[in-house]
């Protein structure tokens, strides 16, 4: 394996930033500190001021270093699922020296496999499921030192924005780091926190995050499709705030305190009491708060389960896997699986400290990598254009700018392309203000999914 020692995951969210430190003995992860801080450089997953991304960075890893007394300088990072392409990708080298296959020539099999036709604004951002033929050898899982003349890398390439991936390693690189991997968000998921026979036989995961939902299909072990809603926590925060009148801090508490996903979970009889900007406090019922909720919760269920539906998603055996901030709100399960007519579960990680389901993202990153092989790290790190440390000496990789090269695909290479496309971030922005709560009530739902 690739790992072995202290792994640093960094999830960089819309709401929050969060630092796992883990140390790794023989693919077993001990969480060792948790950094978090408040995000404020991040919209719907993508980092949109890296100044102020760099400094959250910052003081999540200020608290790990202080919780361990070390300094840590290597990252591996999540990146969010926006506008996601699935493509399949080969590359073809002759072996450096003729006679052994060496990491430098899958390094070259790697920026050839990667070396594909794209448009100006995208970028290959995670390559996957690598396997390897040697001369007619195929299915080979790490061919290092393998007699051999020709190597030839077989992958599946995920193919996104590039400013997915240049303005978050621009934010990790200001705020002084060094970045060890890149792992599209949903990929990581699907191979921590599903169980084998769910990864084998079909499960959705369901991510509910601050700024956008994202559902994921995996199957056979691979990731077959991915859909992402631009709406999550942040817009339901948002929502309470503008019906209420009160500051996002005190939605984002009430949200947290009392929320319920849906109105027919909710106890009429328990009063709640809300400050609206500049006037005098108010008692709503937990029944009128799940309204406000429950109005913005149907709407990205429905609006996913759409787009799950047309690939028959509801069919797999495996159900669903519900992870992220948002998934804490009380009922969630019940709502989902009213909705779907599945079993959904949630996830959350078992260790001290970790038991809330927004720390999916940075956990399900230390144990990917922990369970990454040393070949599939140094596939990425050529990617990437990472320098790639293989003892006894270093091998220098592609800088990043190289590794997007146009190229005319044959007719015959394109027929293999296996290609999932996801609709990109939609919401809508609504607003309500009426002198009293119920009058506020009524046009905001009448508005909301207009």
């Amino acid at each position: 394996m690739a790992n072995h020692g202290v792994i640093v995951g960094l999830d960089v969210g819309t709401s929050t930033v969060k630092v796992l430190v883990a140390d790794v003995r023989d693919q077993q992860v001990n969480v060792i500190a948790v950094g978090r801080s408040i995000s404020h450089g991040v919209k719907r997953g993508m980092v949109v001021d890296i100044d102020a991304a760099a400094q959250d960075i910052q003081a999540a890893l200020s608290q790990v270093k202080e919780q361990t007394n070390q300094d840590f300088t290597e990252v591996i990072a999540s990146i969010p699922a926006n506008a996601i392409q699935m493509r399949m990708v080969r590359g073809t080298v002759t072996s450096q020296d003729s006679q052994h296959i060496s990491y430098q020539d899958v390094i070259a099999a790697t920026k050839s496999a990667i070396n594909i036709p794209l448009e100006h604004d995208q970028a290959v951002l995670d390559l996957t499921g690598q396997d390897f033929t040697v001369d007619d050898l195929t299915g080979v899982l790490d061919p290092n030192d393998m007699v051999g003349s020709h190597l030839t890398l077989n992958a599946t390439a995920y193919v996104g924005p590039r400013l997915l991936i240049s303005n978050l390693r621009s934010a990790i690189e200001r705020a002084g780091l060094n970045l060890r991997d890149l792992v599209l968000a949903p990929l990581a998921a699907s191979q921590t926190i599903a169980t084998d026979a769910e990864q084998e036989f079909g499960t959705i995961l369901l991510d509910l995050g601050a700024g956008q939902t994202t559902a994921t299909i995996v199957q056979n072990h691979q990731i077959k499709f991915i859909s992402t809603y631009g709406a999550g926590g942040a817009n339901i925060t948002k929502d309470i705030g503008t019906v209420l009148s009160i500051s996002n801090q005190d939605a984002e508490q009430l949200k947290l305190d009392a929320g319920v996903a849906a109105p027919q979970f909710a106890n009429e009889a328990h009063l709640l009491t809300v400050n609206p900007v500049g006037k005098k406090p108010i008692r709503i019922s937990e029944l009128e708060l799940s309204e406000i909720i429950g109005a913005r919760m149907q709407q990205i269920v429905t609006k996913l389960g759409e787009r799950l539906d047309t690939v028959s998603a509801f069919q797999l055996p495996g159900g669903m896997i519900v992870s992220g901030g948002s998934a804490t709100l009380r009922h969630t399960q019940d709502i989902l699986q009213a909705a779907y007519g599945i079993n959904a579960k949630l996830f959350m990680p078992h260790e001290i400290g970790l038991q809330n389901p927004a720390f999916v993202g940075s956990w399900a990153l230390v144990n990917y990598a922990a369970q990454q092989t040393k070949v599939a790290l140094i596939v990425k790190q050529a990617m990437l254009g990472i320098p790639i440390t293989v003892e006894p000496k270093t091998i220098v990789a592609p800088k990043s700018d190289q590794y997007i090269v146009r190229k005319t695909v044959e007719p015959n290479e394109e027929d293999d392309m296996r290609r999932f496309r996801q609709t990109g971030p939609e919401s809508s922005s609504e607003k309500a203000s009426k002198p009293t709560i119920v009058e506020r009530l009524k046009l905001w739902f009448s508005e909301l999914f207009n």
